[in-house]
């Protein structure tokens, strides 16, 4: 018991473990979910507008390359200030001559021409030269970033990229080339970006930093962006507390839940094993009549289990739990025992009475099974005939192997009967090469006979399939008259059992009931009157 109780702790604590686990997971994926969608916005932002910067730079320098204006007279003068005032990203146009800048669009032609930066600090990119951080180019020592085709020259406004100059805490972008060589701008802590580029963050992937990487097709300018996602504990204390309460407590539900099937399987297997040796399984018999002579044929050996109480447990709710438990073989052993034994008058009165005993699928695959019925049939003095076993329809899904292991039973001449026909999935083909005695019509289909004319219909197929089957037909569930008539009307030779016959009883009972030196079923009077 002590044993039992520490294994439905385990049980919960691991549940509320992994409940708490998975809500911090689901926690995590949903904060990289924003993440992705908050650094995307930002690096999506800096690499249209990066484009959108080199675009302008590029087309004002083909177009004053391609311009007939003589460079710095009145005419090019006019049109490089019309220039400037077009375009949003720039802050001035000029031409070069010989490494000096000469004139502007905004200063007009220079007094003292302003010789350009060394080479040294000049990079060739999308045929453009590009000058970084120049100074002493622009009015007021001011740093411009500059870039030149041919001699013609612009000057990138410095607000250009003014609003990214101060990222969010823990937001980088870096804008630079393809192949990482240069650096356009970079905003933010930018360390260790360039090797990024290329990469992006998949979803699935729990990780703090998330990244944002593009290029254009068409100019050289990518960009890589990141954002440091801070742990939600950090950010959102109460929130953490909040996701981690719902999982610990979704976890506790799972945990009883699944503490509550342990128990309850657990309490089952004992109560079988105790049932069972304290031989508290009991037998109950259901006569069966043929009504073309209203002969008592044959009676059914229905399995009860008495409890602690004495009140008896219904066979479909032991049954499952025997099966799941392993218990099924035993229970069966002792049923084949148990009906043998009482039914030991009614056999010797009538060679051709039989018990009919419901069996699983694997008693059928079992051959110690088959030794075992053996050994009782001869021990108890009984022919193979006058034992049928009952399997249900639904028990049939390994269809050939079943079918052999039947055979085997049949060959021995045991009766092999399909219970509840009809309820189950296997189909007519299986049924007509399965070694079968008999076909019993599940109750429900009895039942429909009064209720739709779609019943009888079913009934009379299942007629016509006996019949070419030469087999057998049992009609289980009739509880009147009028539907023996009418079952006897479609099937002479049908035999039935149910409450119209008697219902399911203790050995005594059925011998009081139904004498072993009296085969005849008499309907009462009340039952003939229908």
């Amino acid at each position: 018991m002590e044993a039992g109780r520490r294994s439905i702790w385990i049980i919960c604590l691991v549940w509320v473990f992994l409940g708490g686990i998975c809500s911090l997971v689901i926690a995590e994926f949903i904060r990289n979910h924003s993440a992705d969608e908050y650094v995307d916005y930002y690096g999506s932002d800096v690499f249209q507008n990066a484009v959108s910067v080199a675009e302008t730079s590029l087309t004002v320098l083909r177009t004053l390359d391609r311009s007939d204006n003589a460079p710095c007279s009145a005419e090019d003068l006019e049109a490089m200030r019309g220039v400037v005032f077009a375009a949003p990203y720039l802050t001035d146009v000029g031409r070069l001559r010989d490494g000096y800048l000469v004139c502007t669009g905004i200063w007009g032609e220079l007094a003292t021409p302003v010789k350009m930066p060394p080479r040294s600090q000049v990079v060739g990119v999308n045929a453009a030269t590009l000058w970084k951080g120049a100074r002493g180019i622009a009015p007021a020592g001011l740093a411009v970033d500059m870039s030149s085709f041919g001699n013609s020259v612009v000057m990138t406004a410095p607000t250009a990229f003014a609003r990214y100059e101060d990222p969010a805490e823990r937001l980088a972008a870096l804008v630079l080339t393809s192949d990482a060589s240069y650096s356009y701008q970079s905003f933010g802590d930018t360390e260790g970006l360039a090797p990024l580029l290329g990469s992006n963050s998949d979803w699935y992937r729990i990780a703090q930093r998330r990244v944002y990487s593009r290029c254009n097709d068409k100019i050289d300018v990518c960009v890589v962006a990141t954002y440091d996602a801070p742990a939600l504990l950090k950010t959102a204390p109460l929130d953490f507390l909040l996701v981690l309460a719902g999982g610990v407590s979704a976890g506790a539900c799972l945990g009883l839940w699944h503490a509550h099937l342990y128990r309850e399987g657990r309490s089952w297997r004992q109560k079988l094993e105790r049932a069972l040796n304290d031989d508290r399984l009991t037998v109950h018999y259901q006569p069966i009549v043929r009504l073309s002579d209203n002969r008592i044929c044959g009676a059914e050996a229905l399995a009860r289990l008495v409890d602690f109480d004495g009140t008896l447990i219904p066979p479909d709710h032991f049954i499952p739990a025997a099966e799941t438990c392993g218990f099924i073989g035993q229970i069966t052993r002792s049923v084949v025992r148990r009906a043998f034994t009482d039914m030991a008058a009614h056999f010797a009165a009538d060679p051709d009475f039989y018990v009919s005993i419901n069996v699983a699928s694997e008693d059928i695959l079992s051959l110690e099974f088959l030794d075992f019925l053996e050994t009782e049939t001869r021990s108890h003095g009984l022919s193979a005939g006058q034992v049928a076993l009952e399997l249900t329809e639904r028990s049939t899904a390994s269809q050939d192997s079943l079918t052999q292991a039947m055979a085997a039973f049949s060959r021995r001449g045991y009766r092999i009967l399909i219970d509840d026909f009809g309820t189950g999935y296997s189909n007519l083909a299986y049924i007509a090469r399965m070694p079968i005695a008999g076909i019993k019509i599940d109750r429900m289909f009895t039942q429909a006979l009064d209720q739709q004319a779609i019943g009888a219909v079913i009934v009379s197929k299942v007629c016509e399939l006996a019949a070419v089957l030469e087999v057998t037909l049992i009609c289980e569930g009739v509880e009147t008259k009028g539907q023996a008539d009418h079952l006897v009307a479609i099937y002479p030779d049908i035999c039935i059992q149910g409450f119209l016959i008697g219902r399911p009883m203790p050995a005594r009972q059925f011998s009081r009931a139904f004498p072993a030196n009296h085969h005849a079923w008499t309907p009462s009077p009340s039952e003939s009157a229908g």
